[in-house]
């Protein structure tokens, strides 16, 4: 069993290593993307003046339709790191910056966060689209259950006596040692949170999927709606759909108490006016609030409304709990600091893993040939 189970960890190992260690590493960068972000771009960032409050997002639109010429069809409102409005119009796909204290247009980006949202789309599709969605969800699969479930079998020393050699680095080893220890020591201590950030990825490649899992799990009365496939009621009076002023009314009168977030006209005929909402507009340790409403575009009625405190608790693991975990924002800066270093493991374990591979291969491949006198015999 140990000698198949080794095998088994070896080979899936050095296959899905490869997509982890890469996708550990983008992670690892991901982490402090609002720092980032704000430090890359502070003129689309940046309010003029960061005390002020911001305008009525009325102004904004305003001013985007007149600068633009075009209607708005979304709106991301100043939270977290985002000191300013941002807007997009019809027919235009840049993201579009407002000073957030004036009302007025600072600038627009090609990408939300710029080269920010590149590491993302790295990181979660290996810019392949849903073909690296599938290769990312199916590493993440395999680390949360084959790799980290097979490492700690093998990390259990066969004696007891021995405990104290996979829990520590051995001073003053040879390099073949410490390559070992590294893998071992190291690969233990990390298992929790890399089972975490696994499983937690998974969702995020297999969300339709994992969400019907959790809701088996937790024993939930109805599977949960899949927000991309709701649709708004097309009117047979030929009632035109919601204006994004209309849109923002009916956004202020939900929610109250929570800051808003984003809002989202339909997309065609037969899509969903999209409202979100936070409980906080700063980065908060602990799980993240984050009410999601869907409206029919031509009455405001209400489609689909994910409630963070009376939704099923199925609901609640993925919503509320995944993305602060799968981010390191659970905790606060310890989490974020310990993710940050989470994130380089995948990479370290490849390494040490095909170095530990390499070395059993020369010495098996020296084995192989017999010392003869003046050479050697197969």
């Amino acid at each position: 069993m140990r000698k198949f189970l080794l095998q088994l960890h070896l080979w899936i190992g050095l296959t899905a290593g490869a997509v982890l260690a890469f996708v550990g590493l983008t992670g690892s960068l991901y982490v402090f993307q609002s720092e980032l972000t704000v430090a890359l771009y502070p003129e689309q960032y940046k309010s003029s003046d960061p005390e002020a409050a911001p305008v009525d997002v009325r102004l904004v639109v305003r001013n985007a339709e007149k600068e633009f010429g075009a209607s708005v069809t979304n709106i991301f409102f100043p939270v977290r790191e985002l000191e300013n409005y941002i807007v997009k119009v019809k027919g235009n796909k840049q993201f579009l910056f407002f000073d957030a204290a004036t009302g007025n247009y600072v600038g627009q980006l090609e990408k939300r966060r710029g080269v920010m949202d590149t590491v993302l789309d790295l990181h979660r599709h290996l810019t392949m689209g849903d073909t690296g969605a599938l290769i990312t969800g199916i590493s993440a699969l395999l680390l949360a259950f084959v790799l980290l479930t097979t490492g700690l079998y093998l990390w259990m020393p066969r004696k007891k006596r021995n405990l104290k050699d996979g829990l520590r680095l051995k001073a003053n080893a040879s390099f073949k040692r410490r390559n070992f220890d590294l893998h071992n020591v190291f690969g233990f201590y990390f298992s929790v949170p890399l089972f975490l950030a696994a499983v937690t990825g998974v969702y995020f490649g297999f969300q339709e999927k994992t969400q019907t899992v959790v809701d088996k799990l937790t024993l939930a009365k109805e599977p949960t709606p899949y927000v991309k496939a709701l649709q708004s009621t097309y009117p047979a009076d030929g009632t035109a759909p919601l204006t994004v002023y209309q849109a923002l009314d009916r956004m202020d009168a939900l929610y109250l108490g929570y800051v808003r977030r984003t809002l989202t006209l339909a997309p065609d005929s037969l899509g969903t006016l999209n409202l979100t909402y936070l409980a906080s507009s700063d980065l908060e340790a602990g799980p993240q609030d984050r009410p999601m409403v869907y409206l029919n575009q031509y009455t405001g009625d209400i489609v689909y409304d994910y409630n963070p405190h009376t939704a099923p608790l199925g609901r609640q693991l993925t919503r509320n709990w995944f993305v602060p975990i799968h981010f390191g924002e659970i905790g606060g800066w310890i989490t974020r600091i310990l993710w940050f270093v989470l994130g380089l493991m995948p990479a370290m374990l490849w390494v040490t893993g095909i170095v530990m591979w390499r070395g059993k291969s020369k010495k098996k491949k020296k084995r192989g040939y017999v010392k003869v006198k003046g050479g050697v015999m197969a």
